[in-house]
């Protein structure tokens, strides 16, 4: 059950994504990273989930948006499982080709298991 405080805050922070000029509504334009990152933990509904999407509009490059993949996955994974999560972060590696360094792209091997 989500609170009326969590539905605001989700609702605040999410209209400030969506100003910006027509430029701003490309796929690589940061607003445009930020929407994506948020798709892929859009059926993720609680705290956690809250706090990941106030660090994705707090962001200022598009480093700081890759920076944030490890939260994604630990909550996609936590909802959905190991093996979703790491298909769902891989296909952000697309959209930060050529906003990033390539040799920070890395894909996260399914099945990987940290010690």
């Amino acid at each position: 059950m989500t609170t009326l405080i969590e539905r605001i805050f989700a609702h605040s922070f999410r209209d400030s994504l969506s100003f910006g000029s027509a430029k701003d509504n490309t796929k690589t334009s940061t607003s445009g990273v930020k929407q994506a990152l948020l798709d892929v933990i859009e059926d993720c509904d609680d705290a956690r989930c809250h706090r990941v999407q106030f660090k994705i509009s707090e962001a200022k490059t598009h480093a700081d948006l890759w920076a944030l993949r490890s939260d994604l996955h630990q909550l996609v994974a936590q909802v959905h499982g190991e093996r979703l999560a790491a298909e769902r972060i891989n296909g952000l590696v697309t959209l930060f080709h050529g906003l990033i360094p390539d040799s920070q792209l890395t894909r996260i091997r399914s099945g990987f298991r940290s010690s």
